[in-house]
């Protein structure tokens, strides 16, 4: 990959700059927010690492200025500093960071986030392919594959912004099929299973969308991207005082934010095993608390949850709850690896 380098440390920055280097990407280095979106305006990027604390505009102001910019294909933002703080962490995730890192910086952590960036882009190319060659594939069709194109593109991209979705194989027709089905009723959570690319996250769309006018908000996590201590905060929020450097007037979560649709928890086996237990309070209970919180709050979203071909073999080993699983599965939908649909 192309990484675009930020931090005002040069030995930091070296050191690092070096370390990406022997991982086989290409490293272009900058020692100001100033200068980095300038470069970035110019140039090709899949990875833009940055330090938050910087002279000048800082990491986050940083990527702020990037999201701004109308230039695609966008690269994966990820932060990293040496102050360890709440507040600044969710700062950096809801300003756009794909990810955060503290000072001294894991390796073995930052090979992981590299290893999901490039799966990113790399979903980002295909879709960009698929896009740009979309009328011919279309042509190629039969009638009866072009009119569920027509009525995919209707359903999903409209409103869920995925286009040119091709479905012409019969097992992902059905799949399709499938997702619609669970559409029509919001109280079955329902588990997607497949490899990494086979396009879980737009089965989850369908079934999200369906043929609704107004089907609520969209709201999706990545449990791989977000670390434990910041979790149970950013997903059921936390009133304030609930712990020392965090919002005065408290901070609503995701199941608030997800309130009338649906809550998209991809890589559900990253969740925390304290976590799981209160999300399977929140499955049979139909509420929560916010951390710090002394009030019940209803809910009324979907959840939807996405996991890999070995779940059932990381449940036997003990990494995630066996009477949340069997709560998630009430609707499953099972996407075969390509070459096998």
């Amino acid at each position: 990959m192309k990484i675009l380098l930020v931090d005002d440390e040069r030995e930091s920055r070296s050191f690092l700059a070096n370390y990406l280097t022997l991982q086989g990407h290409t490293v272009i280095e900058c020692d100001s927010g100033e200068e980095a979106l300038e470069v970035y305006k110019g140039t090709r990027f899949q990875m833009v690492l940055s330090d938050i604390k910087m002279s000048g505009i800082s990491g986050i102001e940083l990527i702020e200025a990037i999201k701004s910019l109308d230039i695609e294909p966008k690269a994966d933002l990820v932060l990293y500093t040496g102050f360890v703080d709440v507040t600044l962490a969710i700062s950096a995730l809801r300003a756009g960071a794909y990810d955060y890192l503290t000072k001294p910086i894991n390796f073995e952590e930052l090979l992981s986030i590299l290893e999901r960036v490039e799966e990113h882009q790399a979903l980002l190319y295909e879709n960009r392919v698929l896009t740009e060659h979309f009328d011919q594939k279309v042509k190629e069709a039969t009638e009866e594959a072009e009119y569920q194109l027509t009525q995919l593109k209707q359903l999903v991209a409209k409103q869920a912004g995925i286009e040119n979705i091709g479905v012409f194989s019969d097992v992902m027709k059905n799949l399709v099929k499938q997702a619609q089905q669970y559409h029509t009723d919001r109280t079955v959570p329902v588990l997607i299973q497949g490899e990494t690319g086979v396009g879980k996250e737009v089965i989850a769309s369908i079934i999200h969308y369906g043929n609704m006018e107004n089907p609520g908000p969209f709201v999706d996590i990545n449990c791989a991207a977000i670390s434990p201590t910041l979790f149970e905060s950013e997903l059921f929020g936390y009133e304030g005082g609930a712990f020392t450097g965090g919002a005065v007037k408290g901070h609503k979560g995701k199941f608030d934010i997800a309130a009338g649709g649906t809550l998209f928890l991809d890589e559900i086996i990253e969740l925390p095993l304290e976590l799981q237990a209160k999300l399977l309070r929140v499955l049979e209970e139909k509420s929560f608390y916010r951390v710090g919180g002394l009030k019940k709050i209803k809910t009324n979203i979907r959840i939807i949850v996405t996991a890999n071909l070995d779940f059932e073999k990381q449940i036997e080993e003990g990494m995630f709850r066996k009477d949340l699983y069997y709560r998630l599965k009430v609707g499953r939908i099972f996407i075969p690896p390509y070459g096998k649909g």
